[in-house]
């Protein structure tokens, strides 16, 4: 009995020492931190993601969608939108362009890159593909 006596008081005397430092205690969270884990600013409804579609209307929509790609594609110079194709998160836009059939492959990358960053400017929730007929 003294045996099973003096073993239950180590194990107590361990185990409250190890509770005693809980505030010094590297993983200690409280249920608030938990909650609000992530979250650096005011908490709001709204998302910083770009390529999530939250509000429905005349705001966005695949015609809006169309139309703001085709208007940013068409404001590089010598560009000519021809076609916008879009499908999911896929945006594939054919573009004519002057004097094409004279640039170098590398030229025509520039262009595309070009063409692709005024696109994700305008819609940024898309992956865009440029093809120059």
């Amino acid at each position: 009995m003294v045996r099973y006596t003096i073993v239950v008081l180590a194990a107590v005397v361990f185990l409250s020492g190890c509770g005693l430092q809980v505030d010094k205690y590297q993983g200690q969270t409280s249920r608030d931190d938990v909650e609000n884990m992530g979250m650096n600013e005011k908490i709001t409804t709204d998302t910083q993601n770009p390529r999530l579609i939250k509000y429905v209307g005349d705001s966005w929509g695949l015609k809006q969608d169309r139309k703001l790609i085709k208007e940013a594609a068409a404001e590089v110079p010598g560009v000519e939108v021809k076609r916008v194709i879009l499908e999911a998160s896929q945006v594939w836009v054919s573009v004519d362009m002057k004097n094409e059939d004279k640039m170098s492959d590398e030229e025509i990358e520039e262009w595309k890159s070009e063409i692709k960053q005024a696109v994700y400017k305008a819609v940024p929730r898309y992956n865009i593909h440029v093809k120059i007929k």
